[in-house]
């Protein structure tokens, strides 16, 4: 008996043609350790996709939340070296249909149109944490997206304070606030994630050796 092949709907075919690249691609470079500090440098491309423009445009803002982790890759279980490190950066609309990118201490940076890629320099810990013999990765997920803000600044002022009568040490719990914020807070999103190559803590810590 002659087995009959599996027809494919036209339209999926065309579907599956249309459909766009993935937006947000991350990069990450191999962990270092340029002082006492383990750091990594992530590369982030395709900051804007399309479909969050229109957010810029109506004068919303965006958020890209950028967590990294450095592992010990291990026989049975991989091992977590330091505590996640968070970061986000708020993107807004700059006059001109420029894009102001506000980084997490309140640094903001303008530019004529979206930037090709971003680079990201972040110091995952404490160097003294690694062992020559081990080896280690670094794990990265990034996710851009809109966040219920006015709620957001509704929570933060009802903790720490509005930020125009707050001391330092309530301005410091609005950034730490901002700076925590997780995945599920976004309303919409996009996420990518990669990871670095395996590296023996030799190799990472060979810029320490006199």
């Amino acid at each position: 008996m002659q087995r009959l092949a599996p027809r494919v709907s036209p339209l999926i075919c065309l579907l599956l043609l249309a459909a766009p690249a993935a937006a947000l691609d991350v990069q990450v470079k191999d962990p270092y350790a340029p002082s006492t500090s383990v750091t990594t440098t992530i590369e982030l491309r395709d900051l804007l996709p399309d479909r969050f423009r229109k957010t810029l445009d109506d004068g919303g803002a965006l958020h890209l939340r950028v967590q990294a982790e450095l592992w010990e890759s291990r026989p049975v279980w991989d091992r977590l070296v330091y505590p996640a490190i968070v970061r986000v950066f708020r993107f807004g609309r700059a006059p001109g249909n420029g894009l102001s990118i506000a980084d997490p201490g309140g640094s903001a940076t303008t530019y004529p149109a979206p930037p090709r890629s971003m680079p990201v320099v972040v110091e995952l810990g404490a160097a003294a944490r690694l062992a020559p013999a081990g080896r280690y990765y670094v794990h990265v997920i990034a996710t851009l997206g809109t966040l219920a803000e006015r709620e957001a600044d509704e929570v933060g002022d009802a903790v720490f304070g509005r930020p125009s009568e707050t001391n330092g040490l309530g301005s410091l719990g609005h950034l730490v606030f901002r700076t925590v914020l997780r995945v599920n807070d976004y309303l919409q999103s996009v996420s990518a994630e990669a990871k670095s190559r395996k590296t023996s803590g030799a190799d990472i810590l060979k810029r320490l050796t006199p």
